[in-house]
């Protein structure tokens, strides 16, 4: 039966998470099928593999929001080298914050905990502080820009008054913490034989 839709209500602006909120998140790595246990996407280019992550908020008047991040792990370009290295280092700070490691703490009990597979990323719970990213120019020739949006601004360490222990799912499959809903893929998702990304010999 056809539907009048005249009186139909204006969607909802949704209202962004305050600048600086801490809260405790959770990581979804939404696989691609390529690299390191699947885990990874290529760029639309070809150019560069990455973790396209989810980050869902725990607890607090915010629960249940979401924020985005592509962290860059392997691509052909210089850029992309620095850019594996800030990814790899927010990482750390990941894997320091959900297991209470200091920082400077380089022993073995605290490498081991840090020498993980990227299948074991996915359900990892920390603290995080939010940000707003203000919205770039499109390139449509509007003159307008895209939304404000969300970001994960800073890890909480636990060097950082903020940071309290959090508790880790159980891992499944011998592999990551265990996940729920269409965004839980297993850790042991299958590896692809897509060939890795290697830099061009030019760039060398």
């Amino acid at each position: 039966m056809p539907y009048d839709y005249t009186d139909a209500p204006p969607p909802r602006e949704v209202e962004l998470i305050p600048h600086g909120t801490v809260a405790t998140v959770i990581m979804y790595i939404q696989p691609g099928n390529v690299g390191e246990d699947g885990m990874c996407k290529r760029s639309s280019k070809g150019d560069c593999e990455m973790l396209s992550c989810e980050f869902v908020v725990a607890d607090g008047p915010y629960a249940k929001r979401k924020l985005w991040e592509n962290m860059i792990l392997a691509g052909t370009t210089d850029g992309h080298a620095k850019a594996a290295d800030i990814s790899r280092g927010r990482l750390k700070q990941m894997l320091d914050s959900a297991h209470g490691l200091k920082p400077d703490d380089t022993s073995p009990q605290a490498r081991t905990a840090r020498t993980v597979r990227l299948g074991q990323l996915q359900g990892l719970t920390f603290i995080a502080k939010t940000g707003i990213e203000k919205g770039a120019p499109k390139n449509d020739g509007s003159g307008e820009n895209w939304p404000d949006k969300n970001i994960l601004a800073a890890i909480i360490t636990p060097d950082r008054r903020e940071w309290h222990r959090v508790m880790q799912p159980p891992p499944i499959n011998g592999g990551g913490p265990a996940m729920s809903g269409s965004a839980a893929p297993s850790s042991s998702a299958p590896t692809t034989s897509t060939p890795p990304i290697t830099r061009p010999g030019w760039a060398s």
